[in-house]
């Protein structure tokens, strides 16, 4: 049944607090359990990996790479209509991150010459989710930024089916972006193997992609290690709209999101009563029942509880849009007017898909080529710039008590 809630005479604060959340603060057995596994892995390597994977997964792996020519197979079967739309979204995500890209960069003042330089890590790790079906999108969204940033190495792990095999759909992506290393381990076993190195997976520089509890569990029990992305767990959407919203575009905007199940999380917040008795009917099946139609005193309050619950989605539908997205503040992505469905997100317009949840907006960012790059800073002084700003150096290094400090500038300013 779909929720209503009138929070006219409400705080925002009290709203929210109502307001249905996914996911949530993980429970000590899925952290003890996570832990468990991924220091078994770290143990005993792809012994560990095997057992789990038949434990978990029910199949007895009778080889831990997925075969080159298993991935082409799966590609050259893809339907060329596929093939087509995989191939435009492609271009659309590779030119968004492009734009995205940090680059090096050096700046000179006084004599001295500052900079950044920009690496791309190495080796990462993508986690493809399994669960409820196979998402090959998830791939697209992770791998592609991981290229455009540079990472020359990218190690793909997946779930297998009831057949020990990773879903040929996912297969046919990794073939499509002439990615060959995947390997049908799912889990905390996966991020174990990613984090540490098993005989089969060699070890990755950081692990992205989102999963069930237990494998955002592991991430943290390995963060560290190896670098990890932000928490990523069940899907949720805020959508803010006024009397010009159309009721049956807004029923399918929440049951999208909706759709994932796994304590997703769909929100109207509007003020008009109308917009919530039109809708209402048209909402049904299993994803109804994560939906809640929420009655605000106004667009602000709307604002106010979209900024306190701090979503992974926000659509607007509102005449006066511009000023709402000025007040907008954390989301993981907005969508933009009726002609902007999440789904065009989901799917490959441009950002990742790949986004923070569970309220981690607040400081927390969409991935991107940021995610895969490093940055290393630099200086260098001349004897001009050393000359004018060392005796500074010396003063505050004696301020907080390192005589050394001082005394390694001191040296260089010595005259005759």
């Amino acid at each position: 049944m779909v929720e209503r809630l009138d929070a006219r005479g409400m705080s925002s604060e009290e709203v929210v607090a109502r307001l249905r959340r996914p996911g949530g603060f993980l429970s000590p057995e899925v952290r003890d359990a996570a832990r468990r596994i991924v220091e078994a892995v770290r143990a005993r390597g792809d012994e560990a990996l095997l057992e789990y994977t038949e434990r978990f997964d029910g199949v007895r792996l009778d080889r831990l790479r997925v075969p080159h020519k298993e991935i082409e197979t799966s590609r050259a079967a893809l339907p060329a209509e596929l093939v087509e739309s995989f191939q435009r979204a492609f271009e659309n995500v590779r030119a968004f991150h492009e734009h995205e890209l940090d680059r090096s960069w050096e700046m000179s003042r006084t004599g001295a010459t500052l900079g950044q330089w920009v690496r791309p890590l190495r080796r990462v790790g993508v986690y493809v989710p399994g669960g409820h079906g196979a998402y090959p999108s998830t791939l697209m969204m992770a791998a592609i930024p991981a290229r455009v940033a540079g990472v020359r190495e990218i190690c793909v792990c997946a779930p297998p089916g009831p057949d020990g095999r990773v879903s040929s759909r996912v297969l046919a992506v990794a073939g499509l972006l002439e990615l060959d290393e995947v390997y049908p381990v799912g889990g905390a076993q996966a991020v174990g193997a990613m984090a540490y190195g098993t005989e089969a997976i060699p070890h990755v520089d950081k692990i992205v992609g989102p999963g069930n509890d237990y494998v955002t569990a592991a991430k943290l029990e390995v963060f560290g290690a190896v670098g990890v992305d932000a928490p990523q767990g069940p899907s949720e959407v805020v959508l803010i709209a006024d009397a010009s919203a159309f009721p049956e575009r807004v029923a399918r905007d929440l049951l999208a999101q909706a759709e994932h199940l796994s304590g997703a999380s769909a929100i109207l917040l509007t003020p008009h009563a109308g917009l919530i008795e039109d809708t209402a009917p048209l909402l049904s099946g299993e994803p109804a029942e994560l939906v809640t139609l929420v009655r605000v005193q106004d667009i602000e309050q709307a604002v106010e509880i979209s900024n306190l619950y701090a979503p992974e989605h926000a659509h607007v539908i509102c005449e006066d849009q511009e000023a709402i997205l000025e007040d907008l503040e954390a989301v993981g992505m907005v969508a933009v007017g009726d002609m902007s469905p999440v789904a065009l997100g989901d799917y490959g317009a441009g950002p990742s898909h790949a986004l923070p949840t569970g309220g981690t907006a607040v400081w927390a960012s969409a991935l991107g080529t940021h995610d895969f790059t490093a940055r290393t800073n630099y200086i260098h002084y001349t004897s001009d710039a050393l000359a004018s700003f060392g005796p500074h150096v010396e003063c505050l290094a004696r301020l907080e008590g390192f005589e050394n400090h001082a005394r390694s500038v001191a040296v260089r300013l010595r005259r005759g």
